[in-house]
């Protein structure tokens, strides 16, 4: 009898690691700094349409917010994974619904930009899932202004295994004056993230293709 007992518990442990393969984790990083901060009605519209859909039992979708010191566990906004079961996946998704429309309304307006912050401590959520995918979708204008005597050092494999999809990129106003300098940021910040670890660091234009890139995995 025992030894069926261990035998069940080894098969379930198993069933559980093997799930985790298939699975798929997902951090949002949502700016609430500077001018961006007037785009999260936006922004929670696209994670409640473009990305809450879209996950099945066993994902894990994480809402962290980007603000003057964001490497602070009081800046994950929402941690959600769902259930096997449909009713209670179900139930889940309307929850986190309902936290995205209390973020939305917050009146919340960063000093600084701590974007590096925010990713190390997505990673870490990430790493913990053990998700087969995992992935960081980032809304932010990409600008990064740490406060006076704030470090970020991302280790050598920070970001290991983890895909990088930054939504919505608002273009600041010397961009558009010098649109040079909005793709020099952007191809800077590739190429610092794919050296910690990224799979791939890519810029999406429209909600449609982020949710195309999700389902590519």
């Amino acid at each position: 009898m025992k030894r069926a007992a261990l035998v069940a518990a080894a098969l379930l442990a198993a069933s559980c690691s093997s799930g985790s393969q298939y699975s798929q984790a997902i951090v949002a990083l949502v700016d609430v700094s500077g001018t961006y901060a007037d785009q999260r009605p936006e922004v929670v519209n696209v994670i409640r349409k473009g990305l809450l859909p879209r996950l099945t039992p066993g994902d894990t979708l994480i809402i962290i917010r980007i603000d003057s010191e964001s490497y602070k566990k009081d800046n994950v906004e929402a941690s959600m994974t769902l259930d096997v079961r449909p009713s209670k996946a179900n139930a889940q998704k309307l929850q986190l619904a309902s936290a995205l429309d209390d973020f939305s309304h917050k009146p919340l307006r960063a000093a600084h930009t701590d974007i590096r912050g925010a990713m190390m401590l997505a990673a870490d959520y990430l790493r913990e899932t053990n998700a087969g995918r995992r992935t960081m979708v980032i809304f932010s204008d990409m600008e990064e202004d740490l406060p006076r005597g704030v470090k970020r050092d991302m280790a050598p494999d920070e970001l290991k295994g983890v895909r990088v999809l930054a939504m919505n990129v608002k273009r600041l106003g010397h961009d558009n004056a010098n649109p040079t300098a909005y793709r020099a940021r952007l191809s800077n910040w590739g190429k610092q993230l794919t050296q910690h670890g990224a799979r791939e660091f890519k810029v999406v234009l429209e909600p449609e293709k982020l949710a195309e890139l999700l389902e590519e995995g």
